[in-house]
């Protein structure tokens, strides 16, 4: 990432976005900024052509949101935080990154736009190196409750490629390589109940 982020904002709402960026500003980060405020029919094309380092989606606007792109033509890896309402359907939220509830606190939206800029500007530290993204969390679950790549693929929209990209990332993050080892640290870690695995016998 380079000092100057670019960014890609879309939500509808001019308050949402005026608000955004003064958090930007509020954290010191120098940016550039393309604003959406009408429905994106094809968000691929659109990142492909702005190569954005961070995207902040209301999913709301997106039309067809089955999976979102996670690498340009350019080989850019965009971070897409997603504009959440509290009725966003689950698996919905778990295609983001991280999430902005719209009706947070100040003081909440301050520590999102500071870990999310972080991330950005070192990659992953040391303590970020272990924590699991929504859509691995959502992963780690249904991977723990015995679902095959192509089965959590299809319960999440997305690709069995991509769902490996994130298999490996948790291994990475969490130094698990086996199922029962992610089972274990899922039941540990409250992810999932003991019950719940004894159902899919």
């Amino acid at each position: 990432m380079s000092n100057r982020l670019c960014i890609l904002l879309i939500e509808p709402s001019f308050l949402i976005r005026e608000g955004l960026k003064t958090l930007l500003s509020n954290q010191g980060q120098p940016y550039r900024i393309e604003e959406f405020d009408a429905p994106v029919d094809d968000l691929d094309k659109l990142i492909n052509r702005i190569n954005p380092d961070l995207v902040f989606v209301n999913p709301k606007l997106v039309i067809r949101l089955i999976s979102l792109p996670r690498y340009t033509e350019n080989n850019f890896e965009p971070y897409y935080l997603g504009l959440i309402e509290r009725t966003t359907p689950a698996h919905i939220q778990g295609k983001f990154d991280q999430r902005i509830w719209l009706d947070a606190e100040k003081s909440d939206l301050n520590k999102v736009m500071e870990k999310v800029l972080k991330h950005l500007r070192n990659g992953q530290s040391d303590t970020e190196s272990t924590s699991l993204s929504e859509r691995e969390i959502s992963i780690l679950r249904l991977v723990a409750l015995g679902n095959t790549n192509n089965e959590i693929a299809d319960k999440l929209f997305i690709s069995a490629h991509t769902v490996m990209t994130h298999r490996k990332n948790i291994t990475r993050k969490l130094g698990i390589k086996t199922v029962s080892g992610l089972t274990v640290y899922a039941i540990l870690n409250q992810l999932i109940k003991v019950e719940e695995i004894q159902g899919t016998d």
